[in-house]
């Protein structure tokens, strides 16, 4: 009976490791299966092709960075800074209110009881003129009131001998703005000699109805157009413009925020704070990269930048028509110094994405990690 309990003992311990080296090899294969926590660096790089160009839009960073703005991708409202409103000058629009005077007896309004005449009131029309009786069709826009009274003297000495005239604005109708969307009070307001500012016009309306950090303030002049968030405009006076006839200002409620996902220690979605958030900052606030994973050679910021930053970082040709937006892949390699004061210098977007592939060692170990759990459980397994 000896023999053949050892020979069952024996064929018992082969099938035990038989079973447990096929349970490895399954588990080995199914960590070499299972995704990581995003795309591979060669798979981002290769995952965006232009239509116009048949290449990817990746760029370093450090190469990037003095060409990357358009003179009004950073600018914000500022970009469409123009001087004070001056509300003594004539405009379409504006209504104006003459009067003659004429002290000569033989005077085209003397008489024995006036030597003055109410001439009425004009509106500028759009062209500029107005059309004054005795003295034609007057050039007015762009003219003083005092300017104009000289013009309509001049006008009037064919039919009066010392003709004078006195010009008055009663309705200033071009001087009109509009503010809009997460205000207190939207309304159609009149600019004044003052020359009011965009944070003046939204104090008009009544303030905003939302956060200031949630706040974006957009001008609308024309058919152009510039943005800035409501902290930005509270912090830096060169986004507090000088309102123009015509303006349209709108408030929208938009939390700015940028995302980050990947091998960083805390990734997620964050608020921009009041002030400028850097490249570096925000990585910062993803809680850096984790040491055991992250790929520091290859850490991306995935952004849509206009057209012609597009064209100054060399991913569309001079000549490229392309209008709009094009998706730009920034590479950075926080392996090099110049990479890290690039990043400080490196202002952050609402929209932006950041994303740090894992290392090809950190795979590895991935793969790797169930058959050492399996491995040390073999170990331990109390003997049969």
């Amino acid at each position: 009976m000896l023999p053949v309990a050892k020979t069952n003992i024996r064929s018992t311990l082969f099938c035990r490791r038989n079973v447990t080296i096929l349970g490895l090899c399954s588990v080995l294969l199914a960590g070499c299966a299972s995704p990581g926590s995003g795309p591979s660096a060669t798979s981002l790089e290769n995952s965006v092709r232009l239509a116009s160009t048949g290449q990817a839009p990746v760029v370093d960073l450090v190469a990037a960075t003095p060409a990357r703005s358009s003179p009004g991708s950073q600018a914000g409202l500022a970009r469409l800074a123009a001087a004070k409103f001056n509300g003594g000058i004539l405009r379409p629009g504006d209504t104006v209110t003459v009067r003659i005077f004429d002290t000569s007896e033989q005077g085209l309004v003397s008489t024995a009881s006036a030597t003055s005449l109410d001439l009425g009131s004009f509106k500028v029309d759009n062209g500029g003129f107005i059309d004054v009786p005795y003295a034609g069709r007057l050039r007015a826009a762009g003219s003083t009131p005092s300017a104009l009274q000289g013009r309509i003297a001049s006008g009037l000495k064919g039919s009066s001998i010392s003709p004078e005239a006195t010009v008055f604005v009663s309705e200033t109708g071009s001087s009109g703005f509009t503010v809009n969307g997460a205000v207190n009070q939207a309304g159609r307001f009149n600019l004044t000699t003052q020359g009011e500012r965009v944070l003046d016009a939204i104090a008009l309306a009544g303030g905003p109805s939302s956060p200031s950090g949630e706040t974006e303030v957009t001008v609308i002049r024309g058919r152009d157009r510039a943005s800035a968030s409501m902290d930005r405009l509270l912090l830096d006076q060169a986004q507090n413009i000088f309102v123009q006839p015509g303006d349209q200002i709108f408030l929208g409620r938009d939390a700015t925020s940028f995302t980050s996902f990947g091998a960083f220690a805390s990734p997620g979605e964050f608020r921009f704070q009041p002030g400028e958030l850097t490249l570096a900052q925000a990585v910062a606030r993803s809680g850096g990269l984790l040491n055991d994973r992250a790929n520091a050679r290859r850490v991306y910021l995935l952004r849509s930048e206009p057209a012609d930053v597009a064209r100054n970082l060399g991913v569309l040709p001079p000549g490229d028509p392309t209008t709009g937006l094009v998706p730009i892949i920034y590479r950075i390699d926080m392996k090099q110094p110049a990479s890290l004061f690039a990043m400080q210098n490196f202002p952050m977007r609402k929209g932006d994405i950041l994303y740090v592939p894992d290392s090809a060692g950190a795979d590895i170990r991935r793969a790797l990690n169930p058959f050492q759990a399996a491995q040390q459980q073999t170990t331990a397994a109390p003997p049969q």
